[in-house]
């Protein structure tokens, strides 16, 4: 009788153990689904370019620098994002462009956007140029002024230099 009790408590720990183990691995399942459905995979800028004819019109993630100017062009602008090795045009709502703070120049390194939207290869609305239409913008890291550091030993050199180059004008100019 023990032996068939002992029997019977085993079989109920299995199945509850084989149970947890199934529910876990479906949630496993739900959630890394849902990770990779909710985070698209950011294309870089040689990626769109070299593959932009089996892109062309399709959603896709870009992630880059804003530089140069935004230009405003009154409801939608356009603003450039690159990612270190090119830039490429987003036009987007001007709304979403409101919280820039920063845009990449000589002196300051620009917001880093991360858009989402339609890649175009040939945009027929904007003379066949290769752009984003952008759905979503989103700011990931804020821009920075950057600090002009002079080396001192470049400083010393151009000194030196401008010295030699001072006294050989005035050395030459009293022999002549």
């Amino acid at each position: 009788m023990k032996k068939v009790q002992n029997s019977k408590l085993k079989s109920q720990n299995h199945n509850v153990k084989l149970k947890t183990l199934v529910f876990l691995i479906f949630m496993l399942s739900v959630v890394s689904c849902q990770l990779s459905a909710s985070y698209a995979e950011t294309l870089s800028s040689e990626h769109l370019i070299k593959n932009a004819k089996s892109l062309d019109d399709k959603s896709i993630t870009y992630k880059g620098e804003v530089v140069t100017a935004i230009l405003n062009r009154v409801e939608y602008s356009w603003v450039n994002l690159n990612d270190g090795d090119n830039a490429i045009g987003v036009w987007c709502k001007s709304s979403q462009l409101a919280p820039i703070k920063f845009i990449g120049d000589y002196k300051n390194r620009g917001d880093m956007l991360e858009v989402e939207g339609k890649f175009n290869r040939a945009c027929p609305m904007h003379g066949g140029e290769l752009d984003i239409h952008a759905d979503s913008v989103k700011i990931v890291n804020s821009g920075f002024s950057l600090k002009e550091r002079i080396s001192q030993r470049k400083l010393t050199l151009s000194t030196a230099l401008f010295l030699i180059t001072l006294s050989i004008v005035v050395i030459f100019r009293k022999r002549i």
